[in-house]
C-alpha cells in the first residue's frame, strides 16, 4: 500500500539541485521551519510565497515578500499561473515546476483567446470599437445618402464652407457606412464640431 501522497509535479532548482516534490495542492514556501516548502536562504522570507495547484494548473502568490517573486523576470503582485517552461524566481533562486497541466482549459488555452480577441479589436475600427460602426440611428456624426441603392457616408452639410469638396461623398469602392476609416471619422467629428461654432 504506497502511503506517499502523488506527486502533482516537482519544482527543480534551474543550474542544479536536488528536485523539490510537489505533494499537496496548497504549499507554503518560505525560510520558516513550518513552511511547507523550506528554502534555508537569507533573502527568503519565512512565508515567501504560495503555490496553489488550481484545475490541473499551478499558481504562485507572493506572500509581500521582502525580496519579491517573479515569473520569467516579471514580479508579480497577484496570483499568477505556471506553465512548465516558466522560470519562477524566489528571491532571486530560480527553479521550474515540472508537471502536466491536466485542465481541459488551461492556460495556454486561455491566453491564446486572449491573444486572438486582442488580434481582432486592432483589425477594428474605432468607429466599431465605440459601438458606432454597426448601428446607422446611434450616431449624430454618419450622414447616410442613398444613391440608386448604395449607401455611402456624406459629411453633414456645412452652409459656410467654402470648398465644395467638403461636402462630397466619399466613393462607394473607398468605405461603406459599416466600415469608415478613422480618418473618416474623424472629419465627420471635425466638420460636426464647426459646424456647432
Amino acid at each position: 500500500m504506497n502511503t506517499h501522497p502523488k506527486e502533482l509535479g516537482v519544482m527543480r532548482p534551474v543550474g542544479g539541485g536536488d528536485p523539490i516534490p510537489l505533494r499537496r495542492e496548497t504549499l507554503i514556501v518560505g525560510r520558516r521551519p513550518t513552511a511547507d516548502i523550506r528554502l534555508d536562504f537569507e533573502n527568503v522570507s519565512g512565508r515567501h510565497c504560495e503555490l496553489r495547484f488550481v484545475n490541473g494548473v499551478w499558481h504562485v502568490r507572493d506572500l509581500n515578500s521582502t525580496n519579491g517573486t517573479m515569473v520569467n523576470g516579471q514580479k508579480i503582485f497577484s496570483e499568477h499561473g505556471l506553465m512548465p517552461d516558466d522560470e519562477l524566481s524566489i528571491a532571486g533562486h530560480i527553479y521550474m515546476i515540472d508537471y502536466d497541466p491536466v485542465a481541459p482549459t488551461s492556460l495556454i488555452d486561455a491566453n491564446l483567446m486572449l491573444e486572438e480577441e486582442m488580434a481582432g479589436n486592432r483589425r477594428r475600427s474605432l468607429m466599431e470599437m465605440a459601438g458606432i460602426g454597426t448601428d446607422r440611428e446611434s450616431s449624430s456624426y454618419r450622414r447616410i445618402k442613398k444613391d440608386s441603392g448604395d449607401q455611402r457616408p456624406v459629411a453633414p452639410p456645412d452652409p459656410q464652407a467654402a470648398d465644395p469638396q467638403v461636402n462630397k461623398p466619399a466613393p462607394a469602392a473607398e468605405t461603406s457606412a459599416n466600415q469608415l476609416s478613422d480618418d473618416d471619422f474623424l472629419a465627420l467629428i471635425r466638420q460636426d464640431l464647426e459646424g456647432e461654432q
